[in-house]
């Protein structure tokens, strides 16, 4: 494409190291006229998505002017040179907020028409002495086009009109097309939604003149006259079941071991006695129309199936009565066969008929609409809201150059550099909230669709990133967050942990922690990770012998009591004493015996170690001491340097479908400002609990103890 050719530029930029990479900043009118001519190599962002990030929504989608949910460089351009097309005064978008009046540039028709659609909708507010138009007044559809009841989008709602004739039949034109929404959000019609519906009228009204040609013929086409579909209708509710019920009584008929059968078993009755009958019931309908035996004759009122009786009864209303076919409570076979046949060539007729919508207007209904000039008048005020498209456009420029005036320079700043994020003068548009767990604040927090498919992208990060799920009792959904925590340790970061998550617009959202990617968090963690991971060590296996040996004791206590109480004076062949001592007392002397051993090579250690320690002169013992604890500590402290230098932001935007354009690195130091621990008030008074004091102080004493007993051991050997 075109803007990915390499552009040489010769503008003087002002170029920023952050990050790790060189980031052009924009401070003038001048940066923005030559933003055409950066090369899109030295863009922080190539694409963003419009969703999910902390800046207005609408503001994006306008800038993403192919509607593909994605914004890239060239849109970004075409923004800037729409924006500095549009404003005389263009260094007020270093400013922001509201667009004043006098930056609009009039120097061109299009320009003109914008002040004025401006000031027309400041007037439609009732401020018609501003100098200013805010993003909430040019965007209150509601507003500025609820006064006008033509509002140049093509689509007239029933309101365009004060005639009630041609409420009625924008009103009908819905019904039969659907409507479509007009700009104030109404429903409306178009003048391609008028065409269609007077085309399907007149193919209507031609197929019913040919139908009434060909019953003047003698063929009877409409044995009711203009009642005829709306009986036909009512005739085929129940056709099929009429049709069922005299098949069934005549298999009666035939043998008369097939009424039972037909009727139904009784233990159907009995399986749904205590169940509700309020509302239809589908197992029910399903029973035949009226109890089945040998005589032809359907029943019209009483004894029919309870899911069928109004039914039956509209058909003897709107069919039967008319077509004077039957005078009594009841049908014979003969007489239903004629009432179908009443209806053959209407049903005929019926299967010709074109597919239109119109049809739910009954014919005199169409033939009145068709003689009439309706359709003329409603092409008329759709042709009048049509001239009003230009000055209605330049309502939506007036919308599109606000919120560019407001927004614009924020979303340059985090896309051709990321200064929000770097400079810290404010929080980033992908930076949703701030999370409050483990006594830390952490403030790079980025909305993930789904931390599984996020994390795989998002561990090249580096980082240590805690994905939580959010959630409110007032709030239907639920949403997820990738929060990187760059300072402190990892020690009660697990996966289960709570906290609270705020996000930009203040609320507080319940959180808890579904998965975590682990990496080093900082070289004081490193340091100490060894000696924590030996007292992990240490502390479990104490543990587990702990458990060991008192299951073993409890167990050779319940074996010694049994013994005990089953033999007290046990001998052996020879008549000496076999209660053995080696079950007890023997056990006991080996668990000493192993002790002394494990004393001993203890001992044995420490004194080897002394002995080392007293060849050394008195100031390479901390030389010494040093370096054994660099040795331990130094591998971790080098890996997580090397990891924490190269944690980077790029892969975690990536992995939330930004396309980042370099390292974008996160800093120690800026570490240390995303995430920031809990530090008590300069000013604060600390009370300790009095119940503590003795174990205090107990813990003193014994630490000075050990002190001095390693320092006379110490001084004895050298």
């Amino acid at each position: 494409m075109k803007f990915l050719n390499n552009l040489k530029s010769t503008y003087p930029w002002t170029i920023k190291h952050m990050g790790g990479i060189f980031q052009v900043q924009l401070k003038s009118v001048k940066d923005l006229e030559a933003l055409a001519t950066l090369d899109p190599k030295l863009w922080v962002a190539l694409s963003c998505p419009v969703n999910d990030l902390e800046i207005d929504r609408r503001t994006l989608s306008l800038i993403d002017y192919d509607t593909d949910g994605r914004v890239r460089i060239e849109e970004m351009r075409n923004a800037v040179a729409w924006t500095l097309k549009r404003l005389a005064k263009p260094d007020s978008l270093f400013t922001g907020g509201d667009l004043p009046l006098d930056a609009i540039n009039t120097s061109d028709p299009e320009g003109e028409k914008l002040l004025a659609s401006a000031k027309q909708i400041l007037a439609n507010m009732g401020v018609t002495d501003a100098t200013s138009i805010s993003v909430e007044q040019a965007a209150n559809t509601a507003k500025i086009y609820g006064q006008s009841r033509l509002n140049g989008d093509g689509v007239i709602a029933k309101d365009a009109t004060d005639l009630p004739e041609l409420q009625q039949l924008i009103a009908e034109i819905m019904d039969c097309l659907g409507a479509e929404t007009d700009r104030s959000g109404e429903p409306g019609i178009t003048q391609k939604k008028l065409d269609a519906f007077f085309t399907e009228l007149k193919t209507y009204e031609t197929w019913w003149t040919q139908g009434e040609i060909d019953s003047a013929k003698g063929e009877a086409i409409f044995p009711l006259g203009d009642d005829t579909p709306e009986a036909f209708n009512h005739l085929r509710a129940v056709e099929n079941k009429i049709d069922d019920f005299f098949a069934r009584c005549q298999l009666a008929a035939f043998d008369a071991r097939a009424e039972a059968p037909l009727n139904h078993d009784v233990s159907l009755y009995k399986a749904i006695a205590e169940e509700d009958f309020s509302a239809s019931r589908k197992d029910i309908a399903k029973l035949p129309l009226a109890k089945v035996s040998g005589t032809s004759t359907v029943p019209l009122f009483n004894g029919i199936n309870p899911e069928w009786k109004q039914r039956m009864q509209t058909l003897c209303e709107q069919v039967v009565r008319p077509l004077n076919i039957g005078t009594g409570d009841s049908l014979e076979l003969d007489e239903w066969q004629e009432i179908k046949q009443r209806f053959t060539a209407y049903r005929k007729w019926r299967e010709s008929k074109p597919k239109t919508n119109t049809e739910k207007l009954c014919i005199t209904r169409v033939r009145e609409v068709l003689a009439s000039d309706l359709g003329s008048q409603l092409a008329a005020l759709l042709a009048e809201d049509h001239a009003l498209a230009p000055r209605m456009k330049s309502v939506d420029a007036v919308e599109k150059l606000a919120r560019f005036h407001r927004d614009l320079i924020r979303v340059l700043n985090n896309f051709v550099n990321f200064n929000d994020f770097y400079d810290e003068s404010q929080p980033a548009i992908f930076q949703a909230g701030v999370l409050y767990l483990d006594g830390r604040e952490c403030r790079l927090c980025l909305r993930v669709a789904n931390p599984a498919k996020h994390a795989v992208l998002a561990t090249l990060s580096r980082a240590f990133v805690a994905y939580c799920e959010c959630r409110r009792k007032d709030s239907k959904g639920k949403f997820y967050i990738a929060a990187v925590f760059s300072a402190g340790d990892s020690a009660n970061l697990i996966v289960g942990r709570n906290g609270i998550f705020q996000d930009r617009q203040g609320r507080l959202w319940d959180t808890t922690i579904v998965r975590l990617i682990e990496n080093p968090i900082s070289i004081r963690e490193a340091f100490l990770m060894p000696y924590v991971r030996v007292g992990r060590f240490i502390g479990d296996k104490l543990e587990k012998w702990a458990v060991t040996r008192d299951k073993a004791m409890q167990k050779q206590m319940e074996t010694g009591v049994e013994t005990v109480g089953s033999s007290p004076t046990a001998t052996d062949q020879k008549g000496k004493d076999t209660t053995s001592s080696s079950g007890g007392m023997g056990g006991f002397a080996g668990m000493l015996a192993a002790g002394g051993i494990a004393l001993g090579a203890v001992g044995a250690g420490l004194a080897s170690l002394f002995d080392t320690l007293k060849a050394l002169a008195w100031w390479e013992l901390p030389l010494v001491i040093t370096g054994v604890v660099m040795m331990i500590s130094l591998p971790s402290m080098v890996i997580a340097w090397l990891k924490i230098r190269k944690r980077t932001l790029a892969p975690l935007l990536d992995a939330s479908g930004w396309a980042v354009n370099g390292r974008t690195l996160i800093s120690p130091k800026l570490g240390r400002s995303l995430t920031t621990s809990a530090t008590l008030p300069i000013a604060s008074c600390c009370q300790f609990d009095e119940r503590n004091q003795v174990r205090k102080w107990l813990w003193i004493a014994l630490g000075i103890s050990i002190f001095a007993t390693l320092a006379g051991w110490t001084c004895v050997f050298l």
